[in-house]
């Protein structure tokens, strides 16, 4: 066994474990304004008028004109949602009233006989699919009704009197040339030197690593806390570790929160860079609110997702995380209910004093330390301005990992900890977490949703009875209400399609994970989710079978509809309905294909693109102006002027020094040139960073990650404004077409080995 004396010392003396104390909450601060009071009120009231009115029975042309009515009259109250808060509020009562009327329809109009078993237990299945998604829905309409917008608070006063803060960055398997670009670039926080202390969080060079029965893991680890241990020390960051990989990344920063005295923390990711103004942005929020535990600001990522790299969406339209952290958190945050992201956020160490540091009974400690708190009436802000840059997984098996990690962690705290019984929390708290967490639940309703026309389709049952009629008077107003409420409420944040696609993705893979957590809610084990990974060449994701499948059964239900549509005449107003659906359901489950059949994919660095005027400085005094075009974490793109081709040639290693801009001093860092190339009359060259000592690996953080403004622009060219529907379902489908045609060559040997029970 290798002895726990062999952890490296931290710098700071050793506080008194904290311990969670019996004191009876303070006084809840009064969070909620006279204008969120008002608007509880005016949701109350008219919700109570909307069911009653929409559970009144009415004829087919009455209730198409009522529809229609209310349609249009939203449209024109929504222009003058900008000016008139009470008006937004009034277009989403009215649009939700077209639901209303949709559900009750539904309830008493559409399902079998509990006579015919065969039709009436799918028919009830997916009614109640049906009935926990309206329950989202209303909950979710509730928080983002009128979102809250912060400005970023700088603290005041003398420097000497700001809080200290400590930077905690837990990791386990992260390359060290990862952990440097994050470090270097937190050791270059805009904050007081003696008031702010770095920390990197090494759970992959334990003690319990380091005495691993297998030599060649413990030889690994020695050798990753050796590496690990030296970047600290050049980058002046201290190295900590712990003696046992216990209740993995809560257990892992608690061991730090109980060594470490700092008024405030940051916690980082590895892979999450801070840019140099985090501090500046945030801690003002903590000198005005003596009961604020918790400034959480966004995750903005540099690289596509998955879903977005496959379909070449990532700079074509928003992300979809974006309309969690720009819609969804600061609805959150006008209830005093944003939370803890795990990232990206600042705490008060009083507050965490309270429960003992951070909360550790799931594996969504992030989530369930900001419930606790709430609960003892501590308050939250979110901040959204985008003061990190991080990195989503790669392949589509990595990020099935993580959002099934997500998945388990709602159910367990909706097991463990339901924030409906949980004392201390307001009502607006208690919707708050509980749609929060209803979400996690889209792995129920989205596979009965898309598969339930086959019922019919494939077998003939009866499981929605409905008509051509029925389906103009109530369906179409209810889907044409819910996108145009999606619109209107996510603005430029949410397109048609894309947000059931990434529901529909998840689905198969996370009811695993979902169920064997229903089953026993204390067993799930927190898992690394893996970065930096790449594909070596197009090919069917290990993971693509469900949805092979699924689109081969999709297929099939629509020959099927047809071949009905031609023998029964009588039944063709029931069969358009389900042909309908059926074919949504197909063209969503081909965006699915066209996902899983995954890009080659080797970039290890993305780069974003930037122009910035720059100076190469050689060793004999020659200096070249040139122009930056982008940049990442390794190295940037140039572009130079052709006559000094020749002069570029020459051994001698340049100096890449970067102007100065209003904001930011001039970057100096070194720098080796490694491609040149003629591009429409320009000389294109590559530039890998290859700083001379500890002063240039920070220089170079700073410059490629340091300055928010980069990021809020890239934002903001994603973010034009969502299609409508059908100019939505069009952008889809042009997105996915294109990639069939690999997709239909690899289809039959992907089949055949799934009948050879292999992966595809």
């Amino acid at each position: 066994m290798i002895p726990s004396t062999s952890v490296p010392t931290v710098v700071r003396p050793l506080n008194k474990t904290a311990q969670p104390t019996n004191r009876r909450p303070r006084q809840r601060s009064r969070r909620i304004s006279v204008r969120g009071f008002l608007l509880s009120i005016l949701l109350l009231l008219s919700s109570g008028f909307f069911l009653a009115l929409a559970a009144l029975p009415v004829g087919r042309v009455a209730s198409a004109a009522i529809s229609a009515g209310v349609v249009i009259a939203a449209f024109v109250l929504g222009r003058f949602a900008q000016k008139f808060w009470h008006a937004r509020t009034l277009t989403v009562l009215l649009l939700a009233f077209v639901t209303f009327r949709y559900f009750f329809w539904r309830l008493t109009g559409t399902l079998p006989p509990s006579d015919d078993l065969l039709n009436f237990i799918p028919g009830v299945t997916l009614f109640a699919a049906e009935a926990l998604s309206f329950v989202l829905f209303l909950t979710s309409l509730f928080i983002i009704i009128d979102p809250l917008t912060r400005e970023p608070v700088e603290p005041t006063g003398d420097p000497a009197f700001w809080p200290t803060v400590d930077v905690y960055i837990p990791s386990y398997n992260e390359e060290p040339e990862l952990l440097e670009t994050t470090l270097a670039a937190a050791v270059s926080i805009d904050y007081p030197r003696d008031k702010l202390r770095v920390y990197l969080l090494d759970d992959g060079g334990t003690d319990q690593k380091l005495a691993h029965p297998n030599p060649a893991s413990a030889a690994e680890a020695r050798e990753r806390r050796a590496t690990l241990t030296a970047l600290c020390e050049r980058l002046h960051v201290t190295y900590m570790t712990r003696p046992r990989n216990e209740h993995a990344k809560a257990g892992n920063i608690n061991h730090a929160f109980h060594q470490t005295n700092g008024d405030l923390m940051l916690i980082l990711d590895a892979d999450h860079v801070p840019t140099s103004g985090i501090l500046k942005a945030t801690v003002g929020f903590f000198q005005q609110n003596a009961r604020l535990f918790l400034v959480q600001t966004p995750h903005f990522f540099v690289n596509p997702d998955p879903i977005e790299y496959n379909l070449g969406t990532f700079e074509r339209m928003p992300s979809e995380n974006e309309m969690f952290y720009y819609s969804i958190q600061p609805g959150l945050d006008r209830w005093n209910g944003s939370f803890f992201c795990g990232s990206a956020a600042v705490l008060r160490r009083a507050a965490l004093e309270e429960v003992g540091g951070f909360s550790g009974d799931t594996i969504t400690e992030d989530c369930e330390t900001a419930l606790e708190l709430h609960a003892r009436g501590w308050d939250s802000a979110y901040l959204p301005r985008p003061l990190i840059a991080g990195l989503q997984p790669e392949t589509f098996d990595s990020f099935i990992v993580q959002r099934s990690r997500w998945t388990q962690g709602m159910i367990q705290l909706f097991l463990l900890k339901n924030p409906l019984f949980k004392s201390g929390l307001s009502l607006p708290q208690r919707l708050c977490y509980l749609s929060t967490m209803l979400y996690w639940f889209f792995w129920f309703w989205r596979p009965i949703f898309l598969l339930s026309p086959l019922c019919y389709a494939l077998f003939g049952m009866e499981i929605y009875r409905i008509n051509l009629p029925d389906f103009a008077c109530f369906v179409l107003p209810h889907v044409f209400a819910a996108a145009f409420l999606s619109q209107f409420l996510h603005g430029r944040m949410r397109w048609p399609l894309f947000s059931e696609l990434y529901e529909y993705l998840q689905s198969f893979h996370v009811s695993r994970a979902a169920l064997a957590t229903f089953l026993r809610p204390r067993n799930p084990v927190f898992k690394v989710t893996a970065k930096g990974q790449s594909v070596d060449k197009d090919g069917f994701s290990p993971l693509a079978t469900p949805f092979i499948l699924v689109t081969l059964l999709l297929a099939l239900g629509l020959a099927a509809c047809a071949w009905r549509y031609s023998l029964y005449p009588e039944h063709r107003a029931a069969i358009v309905p389900v042909a309908v659906w059926n074919g949504l359901s197909f063209i969503l489950s081909l965006g699915g294909l066209a996902v899983v059949y995954e890009r080659k994919r080797v970039r290890r660095q993305e780069r974003f693109t930037m122009e910035r005027a720059a100076e190469l400085v050689f060793a004999n005094g020659d200096r070249i102006d040139v122009i930056v075009t982008d940049a990442s974490a390794g190295g940037v793109g140039l572009d130079v002027d052709p006559r000094w081709r020749e002069r570029l040639t020459q051994p001698d290693s340049p100096i890449l020094i970067i102007a100065a801009t209003e904001t930011e001093a001039a970057t100096t860092t070194g720098v080796r040139l490694s491609r040149m190339e003629m591009r429409g009359g320009t000389l294109a060259v590559g530039a890998g960073f290859s700083p001379r000592n500890r002063q240039d690996i920070v220089e170079m953080a700073r410059f490629v990650f340091g300055n928010s403004v980069g990021w809020d622009n890239f934002l903001d060219r994603k973010r034009v404004q969502a299609p409508t529907f059908f100019g939505g379902l069009l952008f889809f489908i042009t997105r996915v077409v294109p990639r069939l045609g690999h997709v239909l060559l690899a289809l039959p040997g992907a089949v055949g080995r799934i009948l050879l029970f292999r992966a595809p």
